[in-house]
Formats: structure tokens, sequence, C-alpha cells
């Protein structure tokens, strides 16, 4: 009798893959041939693959901690969905360039919608302080195609780099030459003069850098006169990012750029593998003058005349869940918390503030640290809540794989060590994880008044920050609550200590004077 796995090797190396699928058909089985799994199930997962909330593990509440059960992560999540609303009705209404972009309707919008949760919890004095902002870019219509080999790639992560160039109405059609990381070894021997370059920059989890920065590459480029630049984001998934070619949120003085995500980035390096290849970019943008971008205050009165600010900026591009609508539940969150505690049990008044226009230069703390004798003089402490809870990824090859953990925060403290000791117990009382070195400055939207007063923050800046995969599904609710539970401890402990105990042995300085 034939041995059938015997004669299927000799069909694999003599007849080739046709014999290989009659041998198939005719029901003999091949070497390495496996019967058809069925899909793998995925327990943890909902039906988009994202991570179930009810995965995540929340901390157990300490029974002595029962105070704080009214922060719940469900409701705090729901806020999240809120604001995230307002970002994709920009998207509704048309515009290529969306979400509560500053100094549009949209984040104004986002201060309605605090300014109404205020009025609802009873705050006083509430304003909306107006800034003028200078001439803002607004990309109108763009797009990007790469030609080779009989076939054209179009990039659906195609984005404009931020205060990019324009090109004429028509595009330029341009020679494309790849790079590498666009080091000084890469650029070695290569003339890129009037061509379109194609640059790989690799991401600084944590933190937002990325090489092309480090490296000078996209400089390098423009100074060897290039006719354009694409940036390659990453070395995972295919995420469209709103970046800037000079670092930070700025292309000025460079020629028109993009920014494409790794998988749309691949295609084109392979292509441009593959043999020459013609890029067409376009970019049309306008600079609009007059707008202004407006803050949100609110007070709930205490017992006497210090204060406490809690703050969280409002303006985020696409659904701006992580950035910021995660700060902003939280500090709409502790509001709704301390509202229900009579005035009398308040130690002090608690201001809580909707910021303006962080990406666009952060006003609103220009505007704190140019009236502090009035608006910082008698605070002990100020919280700035901004990107406090982020669902952890695994770089696994060339994707980012979810967990069912809440990414360790980065985090700052100024103040006194019993102020640091307080704010860390809390921390760990309710599992906020945060990494073991503490950052040296307060970045964010409050890194420019940080050391005016006591003052503290959480942060996570993860690979999706600034992307279009800022969305609420990697915004997880325990993470959330934790914070949310956190915060509010830790101001209830201030709220136990004067002014210097917040201060002592530090270079704290207010305008406040001795007290």
């Amino acid at each position: 009798m034939m041995n059938t796995k015997r004669w299927a090797i000799v069909v694999t190396r003599g007849l080739g893959f046709a014999a290989i699928v009659a041998a198939s058909l005719s029901g003999v089985r091949v070497l390495g041939q496996q019967p058809a799994a069925a899909p793998q199930r995925q327990p943890l997962l909902d039906g988009k693959g994202y991570v179930r909330e009810d995965a995540y593990s929340p901390a157990p509440l300490p029974e002595s901690e029962r105070a704080y059960a009214n922060i719940d992560g469900a409701h705090m999540k729901s806020i999240v969905n809120e604001i995230v609303a307002i970002s994709r009705k920009s998207r509704d209404d048309g515009n290529k360039y969306w979400g509560r972009i500053a100094g549009t309707k949209y984040e104004a919008m986002t201060a309605d919608l605090i300014e109404a949760k205020f009025r609802k919890l009873g705050m006083v004095d509430i304003n909306r302080p107006e800034f003028p902002l200078p001439p803002q870019w607004f990309p109108t219509d763009w797009d990007l195609t790469a030609t080779g080999g009989g076939q054209t790639l179009t990039f659906k992560t195609a984005l404009p780099a931020l205060g990019s160039a324009t090109t004429p109405p028509s595009g330029l059609d341009l020679d494309a030459v790849w790079v590498g990381l666009g080091t000084a070894a890469d650029f070695a021997g290569r003339d890129v003069r009037g061509k379109a370059v194609v640059i790989h920059t690799m991401l600084s989890p944590g933190q937002m850098g990325q090489s092309a920065l480090f490296e000078a590459s996209f400089k390098r480029a423009n100074d060897a006169g290039a006719a354009a630049i694409i940036g390659i984001w990453g070395y995972y998934d295919n995420m469209a990012a709103w970046q800037g070619l000079g670092g930070g949120f700025s292309s000025n003085g460079f020629v028109p750029g993009f920014f494409v995500g790794f998988e749309d980035g691949r295609k084109l390096r392979n292509l441009i593998g593959a043999g020459p290849v013609k890029v067409r970019v376009r970019v049309q943008a306008e600079t609009r003058p007059n707008l202004k971008s407006v803050s949100i205050y609110g007070t709930l009165p205490g017992a006497t005349d210090e204060n406490i600010l809690v703050m969280g900026h409002m303006d985020g591009w696409f659904d701006a869940a992580l950035d910021n609508a995660s700060g902003l539940s939280t500090m709409l969150t502790l509001a709704d918390h301390f509202a229900q505690i009579p005035k009398e049990k308040r130690r002090r008044n608690m201001i809580f503030i909707g910021t303006a226009g962080h990406h666009v230069g952060s006003p609103n703390a220009i505007y704190l640290r140019d009236k502090r004798a009035d608006l910082l003089a008698k605070t002990a402490l100020m919280i700035n809540c901004e990107h406090v809870s982020a669902s952890q990824t695994l770089n696994w090859d060339t994707r980012l794989r979810r967990s069912t953990a809440v990414w360790p925060r980065r985090w700052n403290v100024n103040g006194s060590a019993k102020l640091t000791d307080l704010v860390l117990a809390s921390y760990k009382t309710f599992g906020v994880g945060v990494v073991g070195d503490m950052d040296p400055t307060a970045t964010g939207e409050m890194g420019a008044i940080f050391k005016l007063t006591p003052s503290l923050q959480l942060i996570r800046s993860p690979e999706n920050k600034h992307t279009d995969a800022d969305i609420p599904e990697y915004v997880p609710a325990v993470g959330l609550e934790a914070v949310g539970r956190a915060y509010a401890k830790i101001i209830d402990e201030v709220n136990k200590l004067d002014y210097k105990a917040l201060t002592a042995g530090t270079a704290v300085k207010s305008s406040a004077g001795p007290r």
C-alpha cells in the first residue's frame, strides 16, 4: 500500500504546487497541511477588537476610603464620550482638519459644555476670559499619491505636517528618494535636491519624541534642497498623526511636508525599492487671523480665602480622548464630588478651569503667571489634569497589542516632603501606577507656572497621542476612577495642612508673601 505521506513529499519536490493542490483535493494529506482552525476565541476583546472595560481590574476600595465611592469610572468614561462627541461633530460637519481645534467653535462648544456643568453644580464666579491667538495655520485640502511599476498608491493616513508650506493648487510631481532614518550616513553621497525625500522616523515611547528630530533628519533634507519631505510615523500600526517637521507643532521654514502611518509608509518604501517612483504632493492651507481661544472658570466657595486650583485643557486633534477628554472628565468629576460637601466643610475655595489653546501656546498659563498676585497669591495647591488614563500596549512585531493594564504615569510634585509623601500614599491607596523616578519639571498645561505654588500632576503621552487612534477605547474607566479618587483624597489631606507645611524646605515662590 502506498505511503501517502511519502508520496506527498515526492510531489512537493518533483511536480510543484499544482500537484500538491491535486493531491490535497483527492484526499491525500500534504505534508505540513493542517485542518482549517476555527477563529480563536478572544474573551477579553469586544467585537471591534478592543479590550472590554470589564476586562480591566479596578483597585479595591478600602473600607476606610468609602467617602470616595461616588467617584465612579463608568460615569467618568461617559463624560469622556460627551467631550469626544464634540470632536466628532467637527468631523461630521465636513472639516478635514477636525477635532476640538483651538480657536474654532468646537473648542468653544467644549467650554459651553463645561460651563453648563459648572452651573448645574451651583458654582459662583463663572467667567470666560478670551485670549487673542496669533494667525493660525489651517489646512483645507491635501492629498499624497505615489506612482511606479504600473501602479498608483494612495495613503489613508497622509496628513500635512503641522504648519506645512503650501504647494501650487495642482500639486508637485516629484521623484521620490528613500533615505532611511535620515542620518548623516544615510545622506552621504545622495543628491536629494528637488526631490521628495522619504524618512522613517522612530518614536520615543512615553513622550512623543521622534528620531527625525533627534537626528535633525528633516532639517538635513530641507538644507540639502529637498522639494518635499515625507515622514513615516513609527514602526507599528497605521496611525494618522499631526506633527511638525521642526519640532512641536511647527514646520516654519520647511518645504511642504507630510506624515503617513507605518503600514502606508511601508507600501511607499517597497514601491521605491522596486524602481523609480513619482509622488504627487498637494497641500492647500490658509492662515486665519483674529481667532480667539476661551477658558472657562468656576468656583466652589470654601470657608477661608485660600484656594485650590484644578485645571485641564480643552483643545485637541481628532477624538482627543486621552488628550484631553480624560483630564477634563477628571476635573469635572472632582467638581461634582466636592460640590456635595457643604461649603463650611471645604476649607479652601476650589477654582476649576477648562483652559484655552494648549496646543497653540497655553495662553491660560501665561494669564495665571501674569496675574499671579491676584490669582495664585493664596493658592495652596494646583492640580493639572492631563492624559490621566491610557491603555497599556505591547510593541509586538509591527503592531501594538492591547492589554488589560493602564500605563504608569509620569509624575511631578512641587512642594514639601510632607506634600510629596501624602500624594504618593494616595496613589498607592487607589492603585495609581507611576514611573519610579519623578519628572524634574511639570510638562503640559502648567509647565510655565508649576513652581509658583504647590502643585502636582500625572501625565502619560503614549504612541497614539495626537493621532486618529486617540479614541475612547484606549482610555480605561478603571484608570480614570483611580486618579479621580486619588486626587480627591489628596485635596482632603492638603486641606488638613496649612500653607507652610505644604512648602516647607522648598523654593516655592508665590506672590502671597509670608503666611
